[in-house]
Order: structure tokens, then sequence, then C-alpha cells
């Protein structure tokens, strides 16, 4: 049966019709009927067919037969987080032409779609997700949820977090073998702020981390861990402190300086906002260190440093428009329009022109935020907005900010 497939396959490739292939070797009743599987034919007439395909018959029935295993192998490696052997196989997959004729296509376009979901390439896995679409009736149980999976992460990436969340809820756990969804359950829930059930479902997935020696996705989860645990405001800082070296050195364990890069992050943020500008300036440093300076996340650590300079005022001015005028040009050079609004408010901030921010602030930021779905980023704008206009006696317009955050159940 296989051997009819391919031999089809490559038939049509070479545009040829069943006589020019049978031509001297069988009849073309005969080619057809080997094509559709429906007669038995000897050895040497495959290879007389081979030959003039110019195929090795042999090699292309084990790539076919192989095709399951290598996308299991595939799915590992992308779970594992593993990016490096994912493209690797990713590109090695792209040249497999008999996925045309494979009844593992549909399996193939779901890896594809996770893989430039987790890539970041959201353009091209919404094209594949709108193709799985069409044929969604068809898939298996298995292909099923491992579709939502995909989609709930896809949501996740495009800041549709209760989408995410209501998407994920819906795999059938019983019919479901991937226990990282349980790390991805927790990210999403740590993204709608519920810090508890955040909490829970990364522990569950760090347990299934550990037991595979994943130690990757043990940093990631237990990073995700700790922030939940850090919106207890009690807590012991040098707890926390010893947590994050604990990680960092893990990150330096692994060879893993993007992971690392996430940790100093969000290491920087905790010392953000206890106050500790200097050190968190330092450490947001660091992290801009080791990240590709045209990326979101080189432009998120970046403001995260502007934001600790202006409230250290550890930095000069020159030195700042410097670092503003560098976030400026990034962000305007890959159309990112939010944070070419965040670094335009820090122009503004750091030229004491407070009118200027607060106007650009409400009639630029806000709606724009707002129409995007960037609540958590709006969050803490609406309430400085909120307090500017409560303070200089604009009450109407604090009304109607507070009872915008009150809608958004935000103040």
């Amino acid at each position: 049966m296989y051997e009819g497939k391919i031999i089809k396959f490559y038939r049509k490739k070479e545009k040829l019709t069943q006589e020019q292939l049978g031509e001297g070797v069988c009849s073309v009743t005969h080619i057809s009927k080997i094509e559709r599987g429906l007669t038995e034919y000897s050895p040497e007439i495959t290879v007389l067919l081979s030959k003039r395909l110019n195929i090795n018959i042999e090699e292309e029935l084990a790539n076919l037969k192989n095709l399951k295993i290598k996308l299991d192998y595939w799915h590992e490696v992308i779970i594992s987080r593993n990016m490096q052997e994912a493209l690797r196989i990713n590109n090695e997959l792209a040249n497999n032409q008999l996925f045309e004729i494979s009844e593992h296509v549909t399996y193939y376009k779901l890896l594809q779609a996770k893989f430039n979901v987790i890539k970041g390439n959201l353009k091209k896995a919404k094209k594949l997700i709108e193709q799985i679409q069409v044929s969604h009736n068809h898939l298996s149980i298995y292909e099923t949820n491992l579709f939502k999976h995909i989609l709930g992460l896809y949501y996740m990436s495009i800041d549709e977090h209760i989408k995410s969340v209501d998407t994920l809820n819906s795999i059938d756990f019983k019919n479901y073998s991937d226990p990282s969804i349980y790390y991805d359950l927790g990210a999403a829930y740590h993204s709608v702020h519920s810090p508890v059930l955040a909490y829970y479902y990364a522990e569950k997935a760090l347990n299934f981390f550990r037991k595979t020696n994943q130690f990757l996705r043990i940093i990631d989860t237990e990073n995700l861990m700790l922030i939940q645990v850090e919106s207890d405001q009690h807590r012991d800082f040098k707890n926390t402190v010893e947590q994050y070296e604990n990680l960092i050195n893990l990150c330096e364990l692994c060879n893993a300086p993007d992971k690392k890069a996430k940790v100093l992050h969000n290491f920087a943020y905790e010392h953000l906002r206890r106050e500790k500008y200097q050190r968190a300036g330092q450490l947001y440093k660091e992290s801009m260190e080791l990240k590709d300076r045209t990326s979101t996340l080189y432009l998120l650590s970046l403001d995260g440093y502007i934001r600790s300079a202006l409230k250290g005022k550890f930095l000069p001015q020159e030195e700042l428009q410097m670092l503003v005028n560098e976030g400026l040009t990034i962000a305007t050079d890959s159309a990112d329009t939010m944070y070419e609004s965040i670094f335009t408010l820090h122009q503004f901030s750091i030229l004491q022109q407070e009118e200027h921010y607060y106007s650009y602030l409400a009639t630029k930021v806000l709606p724009y935020f707002n129409g995007n779905g960037y609540t958590m980023i709006a969050q803490s704008y609406k309430r400085d907005l909120f307090n500017y206009y409560t303070k200089n006696g604009h009450t109407k317009k604090a009304l109607e900010i507070a009872t915008s955050m009150i809608n958004a159940e935000e103040f």
C-alpha cells in the first residue's frame, strides 16, 4: 500500500502519466492498481518503477513509516523547550515531501502551530490554526485536545488571557498526555491575577518536570511560582533574594542565557517595587545584556531600567535621553505601538513636561491600551492619571477614570 502511494506521489511530481511511467514495464491498468493498493506486484516491477522515478523505494518507505516517530520526538523537544533542537527538527521536517501523502499531516500542522506560537511567530501560527479549524471536526480525541492547548497558548500570546484560561480548562485531561499543560494553565491564571490557582498548577507541572529532569522547564516553573509567592507583601525579602540567586545559578549551570535574562528581569522588578531602585537598575541592565537588542523582551527590561533610574535618580538626564531614544528607535523600527507610547511617556517625564505627559496619556496611550486588550499595563497608568486629576482638582475627569477602573475590576 505504502509503495503505491509513494509511486503515485513521485509520478505526479515528475508530471508523468500512468502510461509514461509503465511504458515497457507494465500496463496502465496495473500501474493504477499498484497506486491504489489493489494488487500484488513483484519486487522487480517496484525496482523498475523506482529507477524511472529516480528514487530509492526502501528509503522512501522507511521515511514514510518513521514520520510519526519523528513527530513525537519533535513534540517532546518542544515540550522540554529545547528550542535549538526543535528548530533543527523543524527545518528537517520542512524538507520532507512525504507529509502530503501521510496520515499524520494534521498532527504535523498542529506541531508546526505549537512551535510557532512558542517561538513568537504569531502570524504563521494564526495561519496554521485557521487551516486546522477548517477540518476541526475530523481531529482525533488527542488532536482535539492538542489543538485546544495550542489555542490556549495562542490566546495568551495575544493577551486574551480569559480566553486562554477558558480554552485550556476545556481540555479533557484524561485523554491528553502532556503534563506541561499544567504550567501553561498556571501562567494563564497568573495573567488573570489568580495567584493561588497559578501556584497550584505550576506546582503540578514542577513535579512532572523534576521527574523527567527537564531543567529548563524547572527554571520556568520555579520562576512562575516565585512570582506568585511574592504577591505576599509580608514575605521576608531575604528568602526572595536567596531563591532568585539559586535560580540564576541554575540558569548558568544549564547554560541558558535566555532563562537567566527572564529571571534577572523578574528579580529586578521585585527590587523596583520595594523601592530599591539602584539594585533594580543593575539587574535590569544585566537582563538587557543577555537579550536581542531589537526584541520586545529587550524593550521590556529597558523600560524597567529607565523607570528605576527616573525614580532612583541615579542617571544624568543626558544618559536617560539616550536610553529613551534607543527605545523609541527600536519600537518604531519594529512597529511596536505599545512601546512607542511608553517611551514617549518617558520622554515627557525626563523633560519634566507634566501637562504633555498626562494629556498624551489620556488621549493617546490609554485609548490604545484599552482598545488592544492591554489591561494589566493600563492599570497603573490609570491610577497615575486618577492621582493627577485629583491633585489638580479635575474632579469630573477623576471620577470618569475611577468609574472606568471599577468597571474593569482594576480599582
